[in-house]
């Protein structure tokens, strides 16, 4: 079938969580033809597009303007009511479209919603790829921000929440990155997961393998981009708070904390002895592959950690909050074997543990990446995909009232 696969940013260098897509996009090009249609931010550059051309009808970009850094979440919160300019021009793309070859079926997120109404109004199939659940985000976010933040985090929340909302009307199906998220968004027990699917994210295990048969010793490790909140958060509270309470019993220990863009408290964090942030690398796996022990945690965020399974991928043991082991449970209720303390003395205890444990043996954490095989590889992620394709184009199609009752959809008529 025709697809039309619209992505809230382009999904190409992989090192950010819009890598879902890039695989997804390559699996369902195996059965469809895929045009991909990108909103994009001023980090795009042209070659970047290469990269999802061999998989695609067409690639077409839509680039956000310039924006000072405060005014990029005003902006988003504004987006369902006050389309910006890109998000304008794809709705203006999406019009010429619906007089023209209309997709069979058009698989789009939360940013790009606003530009929908020419295929929704046209009976066009819409699976909406919630991914995570971008509200509780911001609301676990406010918890630990600055008091000044809280109000604007719990408002932007709060809109996030309705334009959730809006576009779980307006699909025909929608995907969730794990069940947390779908519980976050609808709540536990809600009628409308009948019409849901959990397509979690993957792990490439022909890239994500080991070259060397030890751990490291008495190393722990934390990656992720460090632009993004969460993460920061987590490592300036494994330099601070953790890391020397697990120094007085493993005098030894180091920590690297790898990955693009630390913020310049983070750096000043860094500067420890026993610390080394390294910014952006090429490569992560070598930074892996020293490690005894991966340490994750996360006190707020949504969705589902791709770090983790990296690191499990990797087989490194894993020592992660409960709110970034949760996003790995599976819907059969299986968690993954990692090691999941319930407070900070907790996540103590359980580093020194493992230092102590992997360094003495350094034995690979085999287990881990069986758990990752079995429930986390991009195959069968795009299986799953492939099966609510094609559930939504044999329903009857909904009336566009149906559709577009929410206030989203500030289009004019075609």
């Amino acid at each position: 079938m025709r697809v039309l696969y619209i992505t809230n940013n382009f999904p190409y260098p992989l090192t950010s969580g819009y890598l879902r897509h890039y695989f997804l996009v390559r699996e369902l090009a195996r059965r469809h033809e895929v045009t991909l249609f990108s909103l994009v931010g001023p980090g795009f550059r042209e070659a970047h597009a290469a990269a999802l051309r061999p998989f695609t009808r067409a690639v077409v970009t839509f680039r956000a303007p310039p924006a000072p850094r405060h005014a990029k979440a005003l902006r988003r919160a504004l987006a369902p009511a006050w389309p910006p300019p890109h998000v304008r021009a794809l709705r203006a793309h999406l019009e010429a479209i619906a007089q023209q070859e209309l997709p069979d079926v058009v698989v789009s997120g939360k940013a790009a919603f606003p530009a929908l109404g020419p295929l929704l109004r046209r009976g066009v199939p819409l699976v909406a790829d919630l991914c995570d659940a971008t509200s509780a985000r911001l609301r676990r976010t406010a918890r630990h921000a600055p008091r000044l933040h809280r109000p604007w985090l719990r408002l932007e929340g709060a809109l996030m929440a309705r334009t959730e909302r809006a576009l779980m009307q307006a699909a025909d199906h929608a995907i969730f990155i794990s069940c947390r998220d779908r519980e976050d968004v609808l709540g536990p027990a809600a009628e409308e997961a009948e019409k849901t699917t959990i397509v979690p994210n993957g792990v490439d295990l022909a890239y994500w393998k080991r070259s060397t048969r030890h751990l490291g010793r008495h190393t722990l490790i934390f990656t992720g981009a460090m632009n993004y909140r969460p993460n920061a958060d987590a490592a300036l509270h494994l330099i601070r708070e953790i890391l020397p309470a697990v120094e007085e019993r493993v005098p030894e220990v180091r920590l690297l904390i790898v990955g693009k863009d630390p913020p310049p408290a983070l750096q000043r964090a860094g500067r420890r002895h026993n610390v080394t942030v390294t910014g952006f690398v090429e490569d992560m796996r070598p930074y892996l592959e020293q490690a005894t022990v991966f340490a994750a945690p996360l006190r707020f965020g949504a969705g589902m950690q791709n770090k983790l399974l990296e690191a499990m991928a990797m087989e490194v043991p894993v020592v992660a909050s409960p709110l970034a082991a949760d996003g790995l449970r599976t819907e059969e209720g299986e968690r993954p074997p990692i090691h999941v303390p319930a407070n900070t003395a907790a996540f103590v205890e359980a580093l020194v543990r493992a230092l102590e444990a992997h360094s003495a043996s350094r034995a690979p954490d085999r287990e881990a990446r069986r758990f990752v095989q079995a429930h986390f590889v991009w195959e069968a992620s795009g299986e799953k995909l492939d099966r609510v394709l094609h559930l939504v184009r044999r329903r009857p199609r909904r009336p566009p009232a149906a559709r577009l009752a929410a206030p989203h959809d500030t289009s004019p008529e075609v």
